[in-house]
């Protein structure tokens, strides 16, 4: 594992020969290395950045066969950028949505507050319905969970995108350490319901694999339904090593 000073100056680094690869398209692979050199990189660190680039295909190297010159290209459409501004896209939106998310929270919290005193003073279900707003528990599931869903689909998609287009490991570190950065900003702006949704989950499998009609289908088909009973186990002991404690 590289220390901080270290990941750091390998950035810097690797910035300074995108910069100038960038500004003098078709460079040399010596040109790179003399500029790199009054910038306190040795040769072969700016080479083992250089084949860094070219194996995570943002550098295309194209070899001059006349005059045997490797000449350097930035690719502005490569793969690693693309899904690095997109997550920079997604981040800013997070940050955005933190405030609003907040203040949901707050008055979900609040109301429930109300909705306990007055259960504790015996007040009748006709007058406690009236603390319970529908406006805002529809913006809680239009405006909260709608976009922890869709969130949650892109993080999905970008990670699938990352495991089929990325091959270097460098890049790779970089773009899943940033996904999970990100999801743990996503998950301090909501409570933990997570024990909830998976009761939700668990009960809505044990509706399906009752249903007559849909093992009939499966027992057609040879799918073996049964192995929902242990998906649910699996569930529950989920349920109590990693949840019961925070609940």
């Amino acid at each position: 594992m590289l220390t901080p000073k270290i990941r750091h100056e390998e950035d810097m680094r690797e910035v300074e020969i995108i910069k100038f690869i960038k500004q003098n398209p078709g460079s040399t692979t010596n040109q790179v290395v003399k500029y790199m050199d009054k910038n306190g990189s040795s040769k072969i660190t700016t080479l083992k950045t250089i084949n860094d680039l070219i194996e995570g295909k943002r550098v295309r190297d194209e070899h001059d066969k006349p005059n045997g010159f490797h000449k350097l290209f930035y690719d502005d459409n490569n793969d690693f950028d693309l899904i690095n501004n997109q997550l920079t896209k997604i981040e800013k939106i997070v940050d955005i949505m933190d405030k609003p998310l907040k203040k949901i929270q707050r008055l979900l919290e609040d109301q429930q507050k109300e909705l306990l005193r007055l259960t504790d003073l015996k007040v009748s279900p006709e007058q406690r319905r009236k603390f319970v707003s529908e406006e805002l528990y529809s913006l809680q599931i239009d405006y909260q969970f709608t976009y922890l869903h869709m969130i949650d689909i892109m993080f999905h998609v970008l990670s699938l995108h990352i495991d089929e287009r990325i091959n270097s490991d460098k890049d790779l570190q970089i773009l899943y350490t940033k996904i999970i950065k990100l999801m743990r900003k996503v998950s301090k702006q909501f409570p933990r319901n997570a024990k909830v949704t998976l009761d939700g989950i668990i009960n809505y499998l044990g509706e399906f694999i009752s249903k007559k009609d849909i093992r009939v289908y499966a027992q057609k088909h040879n799918i073996n339904i049964n192995l929902i009973n242990d998906v649910i186990d699996i569930v529950e002991n989920f349920k109590n090593e990693f949840l019961a404690k925070e609940q």
